[in-house]
């Protein structure tokens, strides 16, 4: 039987991108692909500490949540497509939609569960910002496998004063590629923003320039001070 290593368990309000202020029920599972410089997870969380459910398990400890008043379950982490296996047992024993964060890198995994997903936030990773190096191919090709699949998806973009004309046009030939709606998230540390109000006009005009759907939407549940 598959099991995964799950952080955290808990309904708070969902911060970022077009479903910012709803409500959701948040399952972060532990562990990412990736090691990006403004990641929330720390090194322990990556090396898997925490405790193992069964899918029988995780659907039995979330019962003790209210879940009329949840717009979705958020699948977030870390990366919870590592876990592909185990949410492929997991989610046919809930009945509510699913919202998936994703890093949008693991292309091979995708297929195993998005019959059972209904909405995609992916990461677009900006070398710039998060350290992370070749990822525009890997976008491109997990985009690709979302093609023929008729679910709502929108790419989430963080960005900081460090962003490259060349970055944005990669973004844009993606969003033109797969017709994907653009979140900008200026980057956060440590509740503040770290990027000018100047520089988020000066990026927000360069994609609107070229791109049209597209919106500048900050980490909301930091100023609301909520997980």
């Amino acid at each position: 039987m598959e099991t995964a290593k799950i952080k955290e368990i808990f309904a708070s309000i969902q911060g970022e991108g077009p479903y910012v202020g709803v409500k959701q029920l948040f399952i972060r599972f532990s562990g990412c692909n990736l090691n990006c410089n403004f990641c929330d997870t720390d090194e322990e969380d990556c090396r898997g500490k925490f405790p193992d459910y069964t899918p029988e398990q995780l659907a039995k400890h979330i019962e003790q949540f209210d879940l009329k008043n949840i717009h979705t379950v958020s699948l977030t982490g870390g990366e919870p497509l590592l876990w592909a296996d185990f949410l492929k047992e997991f989610l046919p024993l809930i009945n509510n939609k699913i919202y998936l964060e994703t890093n949008s890198t693991l292309n091979t995994q995708i297929p195993k569960i998005i019959d059972m997903v209904d909405i995609i936030s992916a990461d677009i990773k900006l070398p710039s910002a998060s350290g992370v190096e070749k990822s525009f191919a890997l976008h491109d090709e997990f985009f690709k496998v979302l093609q023929g699949y008729n679910k709502e998806v929108f790419a989430k973009i963080v960005f900081d004063e460090n962003i490259l004309d060349d970055e944005i046009a990669h973004c844009i030939k993606l969003a033109e590629k797969y017709k994907l709606p653009l979140i900008l998230q200026p980057k956060t540390q440590d509740y503040e923003l770290s990027v000018s109000g100047e520089k988020i006009i000066e990026v927000f005009d360069k994609f609107l320039t070229k791109y049209p759907n597209v919106r500048v939407i900050p980490q909301v549940h930091k100023y609301l001070q909520v997980l």
